[in-house]
C-alpha cells in the first residue's frame, strides 16, 4: 500500500536549563507552524520589546495577569507547545547503582568527570538516532539498508561529532527525541524509540521527513548528526517517497537567529515557563499546561 504523503510543515524550538548542578534538566519547547501565535505580537506590543525574552515577561507578569483577556490568550498560546525534557539525574543514578552492584566498572563513579561522560553517552544511547540502521530494519524491513553504516550511529561515533561533555549530549538528546514528536504518533507509542516498532512506523517516518525543525542558535554540532540521520531515513524509504524528500533530508534541521522569528521567541517563553514548573514540581505537572510532554524519550502526555 503506497504511503499517504504528509503535508510539509515546520516546527520552531528553543530551550532552557533548570537551576542546579551538573545534572540539571534541559527543557526544549517546540511549536508547530499551525499553532495560533497571535498572542506573541500582542505580548511584544504590551512589553514594548522587539524580541520577547522570558525575563521581561516574568517581570511584567503581575501586570499581564491583570489583563484577563490577554493573559487567557497567552496561557492558551503557550499551552500549544510540546515540551521535551532531558533529565540526566536518573540516568546518573542508574550508572551509580550499576557500578555499586559491579554490573559496570566501579571506577566509573570514582571520578566525577568519568560519571559525567558515562551519563552523556547514556543520554545519546537512549535516543532513537543511536543504532539507527538497526531501528530502520525493524520499521522498513524491505528497505535499502547498509548496516555498515551502523558504525556512524553508535553512541561513541555520535559523541565524537558532538564533542565530550554533558552539554552537547543534552541538546542532542532533546532534539533527537523532538524529531519523533509527530502528529501521526498514536497514543500507544509511549517512547520515541517505539516509533520504529509501531504498525504506523512508515507513516511517522514520512512525517518526520516532511517536517523541518528550526531551533535558536545553540549547537551546530547536533545539526550535522540529525541531518545525517534524516538522510539515512530517507534512503530507507526511498522507494515510497518522492525524490525531493531525499534531497531536503540533509538540511531538514537548522538553526536561526531568534530575533527575527516569532515562533522561536514563543518557544523561549514556553521553555522557560516549563523550566519554572520543573523547579517547583514534578515533570508530570507539565501535562496540565502543555499539549505534549516527553521526558528522556518517554511520553508523559
Amino acid at each position: 500500500m503506497p504511503l499517504i504523503l504528509p503535508t510539509a510543515s515546520t516546527t520552531y524550538g528553543d530551550s532552557a536549563l533548570t537551576e542546579g548542578g551538573v545534572f540539571r534538566k534541559y527543557v526544549l519547547a517546540q511549536f508547530r507552524d499551525d499553532a495560533s501565535l497571535e498572542w506573541v505580537g500582542a505580548l511584544r506590543t504590551n512589553l514594548v520589546r522587539e524580541e520577547l525574552k522570558y525575563s521581561d515577561f516574568l517581570r511584567a507578569r503581575p501586570r499581564l495577569r491583570s489583563d484577563r483577556n490577554l493573559w487567557r490568550r497567552i496561557e492558551a498560546g503557550v499551552g500549544q507547545a510540546s515540551i521535551i525534557v532531558i533529565d540526566p539525574e536518573p540516568v546518573a543514578t542508574e550508572i551509580r547503582d550499576a557500578a555499586a552492584a559491579e554490573a559496570i566498572d566501579p571506577s566509573v563513579i570514582a571520578d566525577p568527570k568519568s560519571l559525567t561522560e558515562a551519563c552523556a553517552l547514556a543520554l545519546i544511547e537512549g535516543t532513537p538516532i543511536a543504532y539507527l540502521p538497526v531501528n530502520l530494519v525493524r520499521a522498513v524491513p524491505w528497505g535499502l539498508h547498509d548496516l555498515a553504516n551502523l558504525q556512524e550511529f553508535t553512541p561513541k561515533a555520535i559523541q565524537s561529532t558532538l564533542g565530550a561533555g554533558l552539554r552537547q549530549a543534552r541538546v542532542f538528546a532533546a532534539r533527537a527525541h523532538a524529531a519523533f514528536d509527530l502528529q501521526s504518533t498514536p497514543s500507544s507509542v509511549a517512547t520515541t524509540d517505539a516509533s520504529f516498532r509501531s504498525p504506523l512506523a512508515r507513516v511517522m517516518l514520512s512525517e518526520l521527513l516532511a517536517t523541518t525543525r528550526v531551533y535558536d542558535t545553540e549547537s551546530p554540532q547536533t545539526i550535522q548528526v540529525l541531518n545525517k540521520a534524516a538522510t539515512e531515513i530517507a534512503r530507507a524509504l526511498a522507494s515510497e517517497l518522492p525524490a525531493e524528500f531525499a534531497k531536503r533530508a540533509g538540511t531538514l534541521v537548522r538553526e536561526v537567529d531568534s530575533r527575527g522569528v516569532d515562533r522561536v521567541q514563543a518557544a523561549d517563553i514556553a521553555a522557560c515557563w516549563a523550566r519554572t514548573m520543573l523547579e517547583t514540581g514534578d515533570a508530570i505537572t507539565l501535562g496540565s499546561r502543555f499539549e505534549r510532554v516527553w521526558v528522556n524519550g518517554r511520553r508523559i502526555k
